[in-house]
């Protein structure tokens, strides 16, 4: 076995080994904050959830055509609207577009809803769950990006898309 294929193997496992501890670090964070894990179907009769092209299965049982999700968005809405206050759902999701390096066309994705959140709710809540993250995965909120030092921690600035394009748009 040569050192490079060691070195791949090793590249390989410790990709396998931070997807886990970021799974289980997002979980963790979710249910210390209420939110139930739900599974819903990846088999669907009705295309929904993003304007994404499916991919298309028979159900022979059923003699019925179906496809594979795009998203869980509709059944975590119905969710809510049926009565949970917060859910969310690791989701395999398929997407039949194109392919590259970072562009795979089944992935798994987290998505969640809480009910009673605006956008400023769910900015919050998206800050304290990277910092969690990110804290599980380095121990620090502290991170080195290239040869910056970025520091995570506290409040992050929020600025508008409109004041964004005014800067930096021309």
């Amino acid at each position: 076995m040569s050192k490079s294929n060691d070195l791949r193997r090793n590249e390989i496992k410790d990709k396998i080994l931070t997807r886990s501890k970021v799974t289980m670090a997002v979980r963790e964070y979710l249910d210390q904050n209420s939110f139930l894990e739900v599974e819903t179907p990846i088999l669907q009769t009705a295309v929904c959830g993003a304007a994404a092209r499916p991919f298309y299965t028979h159900h022979n049982a059923l003699n019925q055509d179906c496809n594979l999700r795009i998203a869980p968005e509709t059944y975590l809405k119905q969710c809510i609207a049926g009565g949970f206050d917060r859910v969310y759902e690791l989701a395999k999701c398929f997407r039949n577009e194109g392919i590259d390096a970072t562009h795979l066309q089944d992935f798994t994705m987290i998505e969640g809803y809480c009910a009673y959140y605006n956008y400023k709710d769910n900015m919050k809540f998206l800050r304290e769950m990277l910092q969690h993250i990110i804290e599980k995965l380095f121990g620090t909120l502290v991170i080195t990006v290239g040869d910056k030092q970025v520091d995570l921690g506290g409040e992050w600035p929020s600025v508008s898309f409109r004041d964004l394009i005014l800067q930096y748009g021309n």
